[in-house]
């Protein structure tokens, strides 16, 4: 964990002093739910969300197309409450932790929202993108466990809506494929019946998050030079 805390404010401080800060870019924050899908959970369940955060960066790259650089924080649960099988019944597992994350999303927005002119102030959009993170997590057992660095593919659509030229405000929702079945810590190589621990090796987990976010953007002032002979 220190590894990747070390990693990521480094990442956000060059972020952050980036000279694409200077033209037609934002620096903003989402906050929203994370919730969990996969052998201890099979389906939506409202009392497992989560809080999480983001810290993000976007820099628009024409009309349509912008790119998100972010950093964030956030928990995760699951308990095998409305059991999907006797296996599942029996072992009774459950888990709970955090997770520190780093992405690259590209989002189209579908209409032009930010030409002032055309007095269009919101529209819908879609991303995809990949980043990296680090879970460590706790089981209903109390064994501490982490699933190292992973690579994890988020994909997810939402709503803009510019306030006035330097702020805007945003709702999404994403699934996010983590690339690990071990965010629960009941998948193994080898499902052990026995103690019913076992899960199913082959279907990875999965992480959804819905958020608000507030950005700010900044715009370049010209200062033209004064005429002269």
């Amino acid at each position: 964990m220190g590894f990747v805390c070390k990693w990521l404010i480094l990442a956000g401080f060059v972020l952050i002093t980036n000279r694409s800060l200077a033209q037609n870019s934002e620096i903003g924050i989402e906050l929203g739910g994370y919730n969990y899908l996969g052998d201890v959970t099979r389906s939506y369940v409202p009392g497992n969300n989560r809080p999480g955060v983001q810290f993000f960066v976007r820099k628009h790259v024409d009309q349509a197309l912008s790119l998100r650089w972010s950093l964030g924080v956030g928990q995760l649960k699951g308990a095998d409450d409305e059991a999907f099988d006797v296996f599942s019944a029996n072992r009774r597992a459950s888990f709970e932790g955090n997770f520190v994350n780093a992405d690259l999303l590209f989002e189209y927005h579908f209409l032009d929202y930010r030409d002032e002119k055309l007095q269009q102030y919101w529209t819908p959009y879609v991303f995809f993108g990949f980043g990296l993170y680090r879970f460590e997590g706790t089981d209903n057992f109390g064994q501490d466990y982490d699933s190292s660095i992973n690579l994890r593919l988020p994909v997810g659509v939402g709503i803009k809506y510019k306030i006035n030229r330097r702020w805007t405000l945003g709702v999404s929702t994403a699934a996010i494929k983590s690339n690990s079945d071990l965010l629960d810590n009941v998948s193994v190589a080898t499902p052990n019946i026995k103690d019913y621990r076992g899960g199913n090796p082959n279907d990875d987990d999965w992480m959804f998050f819905t958020g608000f976010s507030l950005s700010y953007t900044f715009y370049r002032i010209i200062c033209f030079k004064p005429w002269s002979k």
